[in-house]
């Protein structure tokens, strides 16, 4: 862009914003690696003319897929962590097209 190499002071904002883009997507990456991994699904069984539903989480551990139960006391507080988990990944994606897009006005090369 040719303003921001012009301008001494764009230039700076925009390496400013771009140095803040950066920090804010460590600390995201640091939050979601706190956050349980997988998915969450559940099966049906019926069984004397009843259906019950079991929870399960899907998560992949060393190349291959794991099946875990989960409680229905433990349901709700996981349901929660997995949705922030998911809110703080598309979070995430925003910060690194930002910071995609700010090397590509800055031309600093990708790290």
């Amino acid at each position: 862009m040719k303003v921001a190499e012009k301008d001494p002071a764009v230039h700076g904002l925009l390496e400013e914003e771009c140095r803040r883009c950066r920090d804010v997507l460590s600390a995201l990456t640091e939050k979601v690696a706190q956050y349980p991994k997988g998915a969450l699904n559940a099966r049906k069984k019926g069984y004397k003319e009843k259906e019950y539903v079991y929870h399960y989480l899907v998560v992949r551990e060393a190349g291959q897929v794991v099946n875990r139960h989960v409680s229905k006391v433990v349901l709700p507080e996981l349901q929660h962590q997995l949705e922030q988990r998911d809110k703080v990944l598309r979070e995430i994606q925003v910060y690194r097209k930002r910071i995609a897009y700010l090397e590509k006005l800055l031309k600093a090369p990708k790290s």
